[in-house]
């Protein structure tokens, strides 16, 4: 077992506090190599390195980003096994799992617990989501909260969700599935494996990483005067109901735009070329630890 640490997660909270976590790690009878990232894509290096040397459990300690950047790293490696201790920010992927955010209970779980294969998202053709990808305002709204060093967090990223719902303009697209095509204005499309994002925005709140399908919410058309009403429904687990909103459950989507798209892949932000962009589920593809039921 290998302890992927970032210690800039939670705003930097996580390498203030590391020492005490490590020692009280300790305490539980956790005791594993530790590796401290550097800068963003080092998780990634650090991960596919340890898989490839025959490390079976490689641990994300952090948030939804740090999570990210290790999956990368197994999924490049091809082998290997993911843990999550959950101290970052948000930890939907975490939660999507069933992994608990107590640091107890979490350390336990590596310790003990069983093991399960979860889908995989591919973005593209060289980029793997296990819990949630949002572009348009939702990856609008993630490039302002990493832009605004001084407020991290939750408070970071609410006062970039007020300053983008008045300032994102809405691209056209053509949507294709399996079952569906809609060609029009999108303000949100949020395609997930888990159910939340941005630390409790139940997007999808349907979706299950072990069920082999992708849910996603698409928002057509939203003036910026009702986008405040249709975020706080994100926050209640209600967005889909709304009359702009669609939910879609499939294997694959494919997206076509003709100017680039800002988005975010858990939390890490992202642009997406024109044309087309195709995201497809990888069935059972990342084998992590998790609770037998989530």
């Amino acid at each position: 077992m290998l302890l992927v640490v970032n210690p800039a997660a939670a705003g930097g909270r996580l390498g203030r506090e590391w020492p005490r976590h490590e020692a009280r790690l300790r305490e539980l009878g956790l005791v594993a190599p530790v590796v401290t990232t550097r800068e963003p894509g080092h998780a990634t290096e650090i991960a596919e390195a340890a898989a490839r040397e025959g490390t079976g459990v490689v641990v994300a300690v952090g948030g939804d980003g740090t999570t990210d950047e290790v999956v990368q790293g197994l999924h490049r490696a091809g082998r290997g096994v993911l843990g999550i201790l959950p101290l970052g920010t948000g930890n939907d992927t975490a939660s999507g799992l069933g992994i608990p955010v107590e640091l107890e209970a979490a350390a336990r779980l590596l310790l003990d617990g069983p093991r399960r294969r979860a889908d995989l998202m591919r973005v593209g053709d060289d980029h793997v989501v296990l819990n949630a990808i949002g572009i348009g305002l939702l990856g609008d709204i993630n490039e302002r909260a990493v832009a605004f060093k001084k407020v991290r967090g939750i408070a970071g990223y609410l006062l970039a969700a007020a300053v983008s719902i008045f300032r994102f303009c809405t691209p056209e697209v053509r949507l294709t599935t399996p079952t569906t095509e809609y060609r029009g204005p999108m303000t949100i499309l949020a395609v997930h494996g888990g159910p939340t994002t941005g630390g409790g925005f139940a997007l999808a709140p349907e979706a299950n990483p072990f069920d082999g399908l992708l849910d996603a919410c698409l928002v057509t058309r939203l003036p910026a005067w009702r986008r405040p009403a249709r975020l706080l429904a994100a926050l209640r687990g209600s967005l889909h109901r709304a009359p702009e909103a669609t939910m879609l459950r499939e294997p694959w989507l494919e997206l076509e735009f003709a100017e680039p798209l800002v988005c975010h892949l858990d939390g890490n932000g992202a642009r997406l070329t024109p044309p087309r962009l195709r995201i497809e589920v990888l069935p059972g593809a990342l084998e992590v630890v998790a609770p037998p039921t989530s």
